[in-house]
């Protein structure tokens, strides 16, 4: 009995460390431009795609905006979307600007508009 409890701590131990050695602590990223001291150099230009623009693929995540900035944007101040805060571009990507200053083509502006229309008048 003391045996099987032996193997079974010893195979849990011996996974453990298998586990921890694949959380990449000290992996680098390669191709990415460093500094002389070996920490990623944030103010080197942006990688380029095959056709000379530059590659921003990748994730990219905004920070979560402040909570009188969110309640301008939900108008029951309720946002339901878990346990983070969003950022106020998951509710509305065009946050930063006034209403009906926003850059969009007319044909859109006008599909806004009556779609907005058709929600208020519910």
């Amino acid at each position: 009995m003391w045996i099987r409890n032996a193997t079974i701590t010893a195979t849990l131990v011996v996974l453990t460390a298998v586990g921890a050695q694949a959380q990449w602590v000290n992996y680098q990223t390669p191709g990415l431009p460093r500094t002389s001291d070996g920490k990623p150099n944030l103010a080197a230009p942006a990688p380029r795609a095959h056709d000379g623009k530059p590659d921003l693929s990748g994730v990219w995540q905004a920070e979560g905006a402040p909570i009188p900035e969110l309640l301008k944007l939900l108008p029951s101040g309720e946002n339901g979307l878990g346990e983070d805060i969003p950022a106020k571009y998951f509710i509305n990507i065009l946050a930063d600007y006034e209403r009906g200053q926003e850059p969009l083509r007319p044909d859109v502006k006008a599909a806004a508009a009556s779609a907005a229309c058709r929600a208020a008048c519910r």
